[in-house]
């Protein structure tokens, strides 16, 4: 039977979230501010826990309330028979968003809460379930607006975007699906079926190869996730997250004995690539990514695979690690040997001070916006024209 479930995602990501969700099975899509509303079966709902690359959270909605006042909040949620979704002995953690005139502090939110679902549990067992905050056995969400709170199952536990496999993020790290996202927009999924090549210069964690390999391994990242908002569900259908999980386990078997495109990184500080290397064995894809120490200098296209041109995917970094001068000459830079080494190749790049784009000596033909957590960025795609190898005398 389809019910309503609501796919969070970060702002600007809603239109790839939606395409994504289409192709995982979701039917009904209608977009809103960070978040997707869809229709599916809880099969669609797993399927896309373990699939999607963009979305936060996958929230299954029990209930909505009319709340005028905290008292009409508690009343509300202490209505719902929490003993159909959770053990009474279970670990709790609620989330609240949103506010009103009634409810302005959203820690308040939360408490009213939480302590209407413990005040029913202890009062039909005797039992009284306690908070959890780090690996909670069942995760609830309350959402406020216009007076009508949505109680909703988290159905994914943490973020999704933690996939698991980093652990040294370094300075402003990029979020997966932020560098998911990218690769979406840059026509990556295409791009590697044909055996293209992808290569970043200064690759930091290894974040945008990472989700550049599970793509083009058809790779599920809910694999790395290692425990869901369903695991401990009282509703949960094992067999068929099962099903889906041994499904995901044989297309990524078969996807890395196929693939075929390389995907390398370059960074000059050692202790990144360490790091890299890390993330990279941490996601079981030690054959698929090659990481070495490079200054930004040396960067050239490869050569063992013949003049096959390719996709650059980089976030360079943009004020936290180096001064004004500096990121000046380094775009600068940048677009200057992209200029003379890499005709003919496809470029995008994530930045959070577009003005150091303008410093290339490339226009960009595509730009995004995208949030990196709070920073606003911009990702520029640009297309390496052979012309640019022609000067005038």
């Amino acid at each position: 039977m389809k019910t309503l479930f609501f796919a969070t995602c970060p702002k600007n990501l809603e239109g790839l979230l939606e395409e994504e969700l289409i192709k995982l099975g979701a039917a009904n899509t209608k977009q809103t501010v960070a978040g997707v509303n869809f229709q599916g079966t809880l099969e669609t709902a797993y399927r896309i826990c373990l699939w999607s690359r963009i979305a936060n959270r996958i929230l299954y909605p029990i209930n909505v309330i009319n709340v005028n006042n905290a008292e009409d909040l508690y009343r509300g949620v202490h209505s719902i028979d929490w003993l159909s979704h959770m053990q009474s002995d279970a670990s709790l953690l609620v989330d609240f968003a949103g506010n009103s005139a009634a409810i302005t502090n959203t820690h308040f939110g939360a408490l009213k809460v939480k302590d209407a679902i413990v005040d029913q549990i202890r009062e039909k067992t005797g039992n009284r379930p306690q908070i959890d905050k780090e690996n909670p056995k069942l995760r609830v969400n309350a959402y406020l607006h216009n007076d009508k709170v949505t109680i909703s199952i988290d159905l994914s536990g943490n973020s999704l975007h933690r996939r698991g496999y980093r652990i040294d993020t370094g300075v402003a790290p990029l979020k997966e699906n932020l560098a998911a996202a990218i690769l979406y927009r840059a026509n990556w999924p295409e791009l590697a079926k044909s055996g293209k090549p992808l290569l970043d210069p200064m690759c930091g964690s290894g974040t945008i190869l990472i989700e550049a390999a599970l793509m083009a391994a058809d790779i599920a990242p809910g694999l790395l996730h290692k425990k869901f908002g369903f695991d401990y569900w009282l509703q949960h259908e094992k067999i068929t997250w099962q099903k889906l999980w041994a499904e995901a386990m044989e297309r990524r078997r078969i996807g890395i004995e196929a693939l075929n495109a390389e995907i390398r990184g370059y960074d000059a500080d050692p202790q990144v690539i360490r790091a890299a290397r890390f993330n990279i064995q941490r996601a079981g894809l030690d054959d698929c990514i090659a990481v070495v120490v490079k200054e930004l200098d040396n960067f050239t296209p490869p050569t063992h695979h013949g003049n096959q041109k390719g996709l650059i995917v980089t976030n360079p970094p943009y004020g936290e690690r180096l001064k004004i001068d500096g990121l000046n000459n380094l775009y600068k830079n940048f677009g200057k040997i992209l200029r003379e080494r890499f005709a003919d190749w496809q470029v995008a790049m994530l930045t959070g001070n577009p003005e150091l784009g303008k410093t290339m000596g490339i226009r960009a033909h595509k730009q995004y916006s995208f949030f990196n957590g709070p920073i606003p960025c911009k990702l520029l795609m640009f297309k390496i024209e052979t012309q640019f190898f022609v000067r005038s005398a």
